[in-house]
Parts: structure tokens; C-alpha cells; sequence
């Protein structure tokens, strides 16, 4: 079926058509409702090499070659369950992830929020982005590490304010929009195709012309009458006169007598 056809169709149909348009406005607005918009925000913090690491009079920058395992086991801690549960219990709808801002060469981590509001956003942002020294020092602490093996950390970067995030509400009004058209369409040949199906059934069914036997006789041939031989008028020298017929007959006998006479 083609393109045309299937707009022919869906005129024919258009009551159909129409509770189709109608249920996919409905399946669309119940999208926006299920899937709202989400708020986004992130930070950058950096982890400081110690004195110890740096030198006196050095640049601390130029000694972040070693630090990229601490900044592991800080974000370890982070995806835990402990931890998820203790930063999102005032937000049910809160959701993060700390982890290693790949794009970078150094210490870098990355902490990203996503919330129902931006102001929650930002909470959990805060909240987050101010535990990672104070989770880092624990964690040498428990080790006993030296006060000048300390690392310590450096915020590059923190968001302001939330940024919208759209595209799973996206995804559900192009999901919804979708199914409703395909269900429009494929009810309408449907129903299209039952309906005419039902009026070929209806139709009479007219078969080739049937000929019947004629009442009238047919008409009646006269053939040319056949003479018997009997009847027929032999011509004159094949029937010669009975007198012709006696005279050979003597001129027979006597040539027949006349030869046995020598």
C-alpha cells in the first residue's frame, strides 16, 4: 500500500481518524505529565598535591602526576550505597554521580546532580561538592598519612544555577506521538479493509452467460433427389438397339463356324 493510498484510506475513515488524533493528543499530554523536566547542575574540584609532594617553592600544579588515585578511592566512596543514601535522603527524586572528569589529564573530579527543582539542584550540588575535602582528609586520616603528605582539594568550578533538561520529556512525546499514529493507521485499513471485504461478500455473484435450448426447430434442409440406377438414362451408345444387339451376334456365330471350318 502506498503513501496515497493510505491518506485515501484515513479520508474514508476519518471518524477513525479522528479518535486516533485525539488519543495521541491524550498519550502526549500524559507524557508531559509522567516525564517532567529535570534540572541539572556540576562541579569541578581538583585534588592539591601535599608540601611534601611540591617542594618548598614549588608550583603545586606541576605535581599532579600522583594524585589521580586518591581522586579513585574518593569517588569509590561516593558511588557506595552509604553515601547515596545519605546525600539524597532529603531528595527522594535526587540523583548524582561523582566520578573522573575524563576530558582532563589530572586529579579532576566531577560531581553532577540532577533534581526535580533547581533550587534542590543546587542543594545536593553544595552539599556534595563541600563533603569531598571533608571525606578526602578522613580517608588519610585513617591512615595515618603526615600533616605535610596531606592532599588537599581546590574547587575549579561550580554552577550557579540549574540548567533544564528536556530530552527525557522529549523522548516520551516522541514515543507517545509515535505509537498513537502507528494504532490511527493501522486501525483505519483495518477497518477499511473489513468493511469492503463484506461489500464483495454481498455482491451477487455473476458467472459467465448461460445459453439455453432454443424452442423453435431448426430449419429444415431439402437435399437434391439421388437417382437410383435404375432410373437413370444410359446414353445411346452404351444401350444400342436390341437389333444391333442380334446382328453381332450372328456375325459372331458365323466368324466362329467359319474357323473351324479350316
Amino acid at each position: 500500500m502506498s503513501f496515497l493510498d493510505v491518506i485515501a484510506t484515513l479520508g474514508r475513515q476519518w471518524i477513525v481518524t479522528v479518535a486516533g488524533l485525539i488519543t495521541t493528543a491524550a498519550l502526549i499530554w500524559g507524557a508531559t505529565t509522567v516525564e517532567q523536566p529535570v534540572y541539572t547542575a556540576r562541579s569541578l574540584v581538583l585534588l592539591v598535591p601535599s608540601e611534601q609532594a611540591v617542594g618548598k617553592g614549588g608550583n603545586p600544579f606541576l605535581a599532579l602526576g600522583g594524585l589521580d588515585l586518591p581522586a579513585r578511592v574518593v569517588v569509590a566512596y561516593y558511588e557506595s550505597d552509604v553515601a547515596k543514601a545519605r546525600f539524597t535522603s532529603d531528595s527522594p527524586e535526587a540523583e548524582y554521580v561523582v566520578a573522573i572528569e575524563e576530558s582532563t589529564r589530572g586529579p579532576v573530579i566531577a560531581v553532577d546532580v540532577t533534581d526535580a527543582t533547581p533550587q534542590r539542584t543546587l542543594e545536593t550540588l553544595d552539599l556534595l561538592t563541600a563533603s569531598i575535602p571533608v571525606e578526602l582528609e578522613r580517608l588519610q586520616a585513617e591512615v595515618d598519612a603526615p600533616q605535610n603528605a596531606v592532599v588537599s582539594t581546590l574547587v575549579l568550578a561550580k554552577d550557579e544555577r540549574a540548567a533544564i533538561d528536556t530530552s527525557g520529556t522529549v523522548r516520551m512525546i516522541i514515543a507517545a506521538a509515535g505509537v498513537g499514529l502507528v494504532v490511527t493507521v493501522v486501525g483505519a485499513v483495518a477497518i477499511d479493509g473489513l468493511q469492503r471485504s463484506r461489500a464483495r461478500s454481498r455482491m451477487p455473484v455473476t458467472g459467465p452467460p448461460v445459453l439455453k435450448p432454443s424452442s423453435d426447430k431448426p430449419p429444415t434442409v431439402r437435399l437434391p433427389a439421388v437417382k437410383t440406377p435404375a432410373d437413370r438414362t444410359l446414353p445411346p451408345w452404351n444401350n444400342p438397339a436390341p437389333e444391333s444387339r442380334d446382328r453381332r451376334k450372328d456375325d459372331a456365330s458365323s466368324r466362329a463356324s467359319a474357323a473351324e471350318t479350316r
